[in-house]
């Protein structure tokens, strides 16, 4: 039983991690209803990331509906993102940083 743990182990973290780089690329791709979906079925999980995962998820579903035209969502998601990095400074690359910067600018105009 233990073995059969470890082998799954891997596979669903990785799962989870193939489906929040699938909604950034989807995101990214300007296919923002479908990052939306995909963001959203990671939110139970979500919750058991580490904080730079969690930081990541955050920011996207944050300028997912910000892309969306809701500003209310994507500031309630960008500030969880930005709370994680405050606390946390470096969990978010620099690139996803300066994403951060610019969506809270753009969320509370």
């Amino acid at each position: 039983m233990r073995l059969h743990v470890l082998l799954v182990a891997p596979a669903l973290v990785g799962a989870c991690g193939g489906a929040l780089t699938e909604g950034e690329s989807q995101f990214k791709k300007g296919r923002y209803p479908e990052a939306k979906q995909t963001l959203a079925s990671l939110e139970r999980d979500s919750r058991s990331w580490d904080d730079a995962t969690r930081a990541e998820y955050a920011l996207y579903r944050g300028l997912t509906f910000e892309a969306l035209g809701d500003r209310a969502q994507a500031g309630v998601w960008l500030r969880e993102a930005k709370a994680i990095e405050d606390v946390r400074p470096g969990s978010l690359s620099r690139e996803d940083g300066q994403r951060l910067k610019v969506g809270l600018d753009t969320a509370d105009e």
